[in-house]
């Protein structure tokens, strides 16, 4: 196969991935966003036993967000290392805990203001940055996949809070 019709499918293969985790960021974003109305009391209620709450799920996905936005997506594209992650526990206990004093909306508004900078730098990216190989620790992966990752763990999250919410609505779930 020749290199221009190469370059061709890689082109279209990077489009479709960039294109998959941009529409994947903006349902995200409209669920979230959907949340807003919902009761404060129940979202602070605990999903399940040694779980946490409804606005702890979401409080802890602005730090995370910044994290990719600031120590991640700069190094991306360049052959520096990227700086290691922070401590996960840590970071998620600090940061449920923030969201559990803060209001439901406050934390929301601060989630969709992150993740919508996100997205607009995603956005921007050219789709042969899509093709890029990233070195992280001993691990060689695309942007895409790091993003599908990412992708897989906010699609976790959601299945969490919607069974959660079904839960709820089989009992009478005010708003």
């Amino acid at each position: 196969m020749n290199n221009y019709l190469l370059n061709q499918q890689e082109m279209i293969k990077s489009l479709k991935e960039k294109t998959e985790i941009l529409e994947h960021q903006c349902n995200f974003l409209n669920f979230i966003q959907s949340l807003k109305n919902l009761n404060d009391h129940f979202l602070r209620t605990p999903i399940g036993d040694e779980k946490w709450s409804v606005i702890e799920i979401i409080g802890h996905f602005h730090p995370w967000d910044e994290f990719v936005l600031q120590n991640r997506l700069p190094y991306f594209l360049t052959n520096c290392s990227l700086p290691p992650s922070p401590n996960t526990d840590e970071l998620n206990y600090h940061s449920a805990q923030l969201s559990k004093n803060n209001s439901f909306l406050y934390t929301i508004e601060k989630f969709i203001r992150i993740r919508s900078e996100l997205v607009e730098t995603l956005n921007q990216l050219p789709e042969e940055s899509w093709l890029a190989e990233l070195k992280i620790n001993q691990s060689t992966l695309s942007l895409y996949s790091y993003f599908k990752g990412l992708m897989e763990h906010d699609l976790h999250h959601m299945n969490q809070i919607q069974s959660f919410l079904k839960i709820l609505n089989g009992n009478a779930l005010p708003t």
